[in-house]
């Protein structure tokens, strides 16, 4: 009887020890991840800060930009 204890015993520990190192690679695996995403965000930051002039002052498209040269207008029948 005592065999059998000592076998469930040895069989838990390794599957604890399956799941620790498991738990640990998908740890790291995040902080890599992480750290790649805020690499990327500070880039862009940077890369924002530093836009050309002219990009800088390009005003938004005005309404009055918008194409309104058809000669009729589309309804959708329902």
């Amino acid at each position: 009887m005592n065999e059998g204890f000592a076998e469930s015993v040895a069989k838990f520990r390794a599957e604890v020890s399956a799941a620790v190192t498991a738990a640990r690679r998908a740890s790291a695996e995040a902080r890599e991840t992480s750290a790649a995403f805020r690499r990327d965000t500070q880039r862009l930051a940077a890369k924002s800060t530093s836009a050309p002039p002219e990009q800088a002052r390009k005003e938004p498209n005005t309404p009055d930009d918008e194409d309104f040269s058809q000669d009729q207008i589309l309804l959708h029948g329902g």
